[in-house]
């Protein structure tokens, strides 16, 4: 029989409920990304998505199976150092990369934002929770 302190923790434990790719569209300015819904809050990942001039602006992904990880426990929300690269990306000029790992009970849950660019039109790449909040120019 479960005791009062049983209902207690699993109030405090975050779960994944959804995960959504999006875009907010706006007249001049619009990001796209992921909504991260668990149950305590709704955590997004946006990367201005709209190209300035000659360039492959910006985008967020995951290689990850999203599935498996709704109904994860969320223990913590990472930027990665992108030194964990192991291989230089072709053509890419300039630009940047940014990993957020998601720690969760079932493993890391990773996106990725990345922009290239011809060194003038970054793109500004942010994400918002409880746990992080980082915006950065890629």
């Amino acid at each position: 029989m479960g005791s009062s302190l049983d209902g207690y923790l699993s109030r405090d434990i975050e779960e994944i409920l959804s995960i959504k790719e999006v875009e907010d569209g706006k007249r001049f300015f619009s990001y796209a990304g992921y909504d991260i819904e668990t149950t305590r809050q709704v955590i997004r990942l946006r990367i201005y998505n709209e190209a300035s001039c000659c360039e492959s602006w910006g985008y967020f992904m995951s290689e990850d199976d999203l599935s498996r990880f709704i109904g994860a426990k969320l223990y913590d929300i990472k930027l990665v150092d992108t030194a964990l690269n192991t291989q230089k990306l072709a053509d890419v000029y300039e630009g940047g990369i940014m990993f957020v790992n998601f720690e969760t009970d079932r493993g890391t849950l990773q996106f990725v934002a990345f922009n290239e660019h011809n060194g003038y039109y970054g793109h500004d790449a942010f994400i918002e929770s409880e746990q992080l909040n980082a915006k950065v120019i890629l």
